[in-house]
C-alpha cells in the first residue's frame, strides 16, 4: 500500500493494488509523503466507498478529528444490527459531519434546540430509539455533553439512510410539514397537543399525515365514500373547517393538493383530539 495523499496526521489516502482507500491509524500520516509505503500494522480502520463519497470523506478528514468518524461508524453499525438492514453509505459521512459540527457548537456554548423533536419521535420510532442510545454512547465515549435534542437529528439521518436517500431534505421536509399542521390544529382548538392525554390520538394523526405525504409522492389517495365525507362535514363542522384550513396551508406553503377523502380523514382525527381535550376540561 502506497500513500497517495495526506489527509491529516492520522489519516491518509492510499493506493492498494489500484484501489483508492482511506486508511486511518494513530500517527499513520506523520512524516509521510506521496508514494511512501503503508504497512497493515499501521492501519486501524480502512474505508472504501464510491468515488464521490471517497472524495467527501477525504475533504472531511482534512478538517475534523477522526474520532467523530469512528463514533459515526459505531452508531451506523449498531443501527444496521438493530434494524437488520444495510444503510446507505452516505449516512457515514453525513453523520460524521453532523457530530463534529454539533461538538463545535457545544464547545462554543451554543445549544441548538430541535423544534421537531416530538414529531420525529412519533414518526420514526425505531430510528429515534437507536438515536437515544447513540446520544448516551457519544456522551460516554467522546465525553461531549450532546443533548437529548441531538437524538432527533441522528434519527433523521438514520431514517434517510434507510430510504436510500443521499441527504435529509425529504425526511426533514416531511417532519416539518407534519409539525406545521399540528401547530395549526393546536392553535385552532386551543389545546396542548403534547399533553399526556393527547399522546395516542396525536400519534395517530401524525402517522396519518406522514402516510398522506407518502401517498401524495406516489400519486395514491385515501378512499372514503362521498356519503361518509358528507356525514363527517355535517357531524363535525368545526373539525371539518379546521381540516379545510390545513388543506389551504398545504397548497399555499407546500404546493400539495389534498382530496375531499383526505379532508374527511383529517377532520375525524381532529374531532378525536377535540373530544379528548373536552373530556380533560370536564375532569
Amino acid at each position: 500500500m502506497k500513500v497517495k495523499k495526506l489527509l491529516n496526521q492520522n489519516a491518509v489516502l492510499i493506493d492498494d493494488d489500484g484501489q483508492e482507500k482511506v486508511a486511518i491509524g494513530k500517527g499513520i500520516g506523520f512524516n509521510k509523503k506521496r508514494n511512501d509505503l503503508i504497512f497493515a500494522k499501521e492501519v486501524e480502520r480502512m474505508f472504501v466507498m464510491e468515488p464521490d463519497s471517497q472524495m467527501k470523506l477525504q475533504n472531511l478528514l482534512n478538517q475534523i478529528d477522526e474520532k467523530f468518524l469512528f463514533a459515526a461508524e459505531h452508531i451506523v453499525n449498531h443501527a444496521e444490527m438493530i434494524l437488520m438492514e444495510k444503510l446507505n453509505e452516505h449516512v457515514l459521512i453525513a453523520l460524521t459531519d453532523h457530530l463534529a459540527f454539533s461538538a463545535e457548537n457545544i464547545s462554543n456554548g451554543i445549544i441548538v434546540r430541535n423544534k421537531l423533536l416530538k414529531e420525529i419521535e412519533v414518526l420514526h420510532k425505531e430510528e429515534f430509539g437507536i438515536a437515544q442510545w447513540a446520544v448516551d454512547y457519544l456522551n460516554s465515549e467522546l465525553k461531549i455533553p450532546y443533548s437529548y435534542d441531538e437524538a432527533g437529528y441522528i434519527a433523521i439521518h438514520l431514517h434517510s439512510a434507510r430510504n436510500g436517500e443521499r441527504n435529509n431534505h425529504r425526511s426533514i421536509r416531511e417532519v416539518t410539514i407534519v409539525s406545521e399542521i399540528m401547530n395549526l390544529i393546536a392553535k385552532e382548538l386551543q389545546i396542548d397537543l403534547y399533553a399526556e392525554a393527547m399522546a395516542l390520538n396525536y400519534s395517530r394523526l401524525a402517522n396519518h399525515l406522514r402516510l398522506l405525504l407518502q401517498r401524495y409522492q406516489k400519486q395514491q389517495y385515501a378512499v372514503l365514500d362521498d356519503e361518509i365525507v358528507e356525514m363527517v362535514r355535517e357531524k363535525y363542522p368545526e373539525s371539518y373547517e379546521i381540516a379545510k384550513k390545513v388543506r389551504v396551508m398545504l397548497i399555499k406553503q407546500y404546493q400539495l393538493a389534498t382530496s375531499s377523502e383526505e379532508l374527511g380523514y383529517i377532520a375525524i382525527h381532529i374531532e378525536r383530539l377535540k373530544r379528548v381535550a373536552q373530556k380533560e376540561e370536564e375532569n
